[in-house]
């Protein structure tokens, strides 16, 4: 029995009555549905049962609800990255020509004690532990430093260490290299399970190189370190009638942090 093919639209197939119900989605001259049926058939082959028409109806309906919610989740993952790509154009973009009245996040590693860097054994009985974090500081116009909390950010530490508070910043040119720095210094309790625990707060001084861009003006740091005040010991532990302690004393390197613009 030989087989023929026709072709024909949709759109003309209803108008032969090919079909009794077809959704409105499918009713377009270029859509073209191709069917096989045997030659000694009539074109009443061609038509589709109630039930086939219900099946076929559900369908549509269903894919056109899948399109649909697909349209609206791609639209809303569109709307978070364009707003996401604008949160951080905008945090990129801060910069700064002065230190007065600047915001900037401060992130630490530092030791409870001076890291003993040039072989000395004055300082092996010392057990260190080491603190990192981060925490978000505003220097003021007037020489104030100040943790920052207005973004709603909170102080991030680890195990326990707290700053009981900063003191004022400065900005000075050093004399041995000729280069500009920003100091400060801060008060911190370590936490009851360093080693090194006193009951009284140990003050950490913070120095950075400031580096000025020559067109620009604007201001990047480097360098910055961590250090402690630390007595001199005598020759031999003795100073003799003349008492030297709090007199002659060195900073020590304990650690570094980064600053940048926020």
């Amino acid at each position: 029995m030989a087989i023929i093919s026709i072709a024909v639209t949709l759109s003309s197939m209803l108008s032969a009555g090919a079909f009794s119900v077809i959704p409105n989605a499918l009713r377009t001259n270029s859509v073209v549905a191709t069917f096989t049926c045997p030659s000694s058939l009539p074109l009443s082959c061609l038509k589709l049962s109630s039930d086939e028409t219900a099946n076929l109806l559900e369908k549509a309906s269903r894919l056109r609800k899948e399109a649909e919610a697909l349209e609206v989740t791609m639209l809303s993952s569109r709307e978070a990255a364009k707003e996401k790509k604008a949160n951080e154009a905008g945090k990129a973009q801060k910069t700064y020509t002065s230190f007065k009245n600047s915001t900037w996040l401060i992130s630490y590693r530092f030791a409870s004690d001076a890291v003993n860097r040039d072989g000395d054994d004055d300082d092996d009985e010392v057990k260190l532990s080491y603190y990192s974090g981060k925490v978000t500081l505003t220097l003021t116009e007037d020489g104030y430093t100040n943790v920052d909390n207005s973004d709603g950010s909170k102080e991030e530490s680890s195990s326990g260490l707290k700053f009981e508070k900063f003191w004022g910043w400065d900005e000075e040119s050093a004399e041995e290299d000729d280069l500009q720095y920003v100091l400060f210094s801060a008060d911190v309790l370590l936490p009851e399970s360093d080693p090194n625990i006193e009951k009284k707060s140990i003050r950490y001084y913070f120095q950075a190189q400031v580096d000025t861009d020559a067109k620009s003006n604007e201001i990047t740091l480097s360098g910055g370190t961590v250090t402690l005040k630390k007595d001199i010991k005598p020759p031999g532990g003795l100073w003799g009638v003349f008492n030297g302690v709090g007199i002659l004393a060195q900073f020590r390197y304990c650690g570094e942090f980064l600053m940048k613009p926020c």
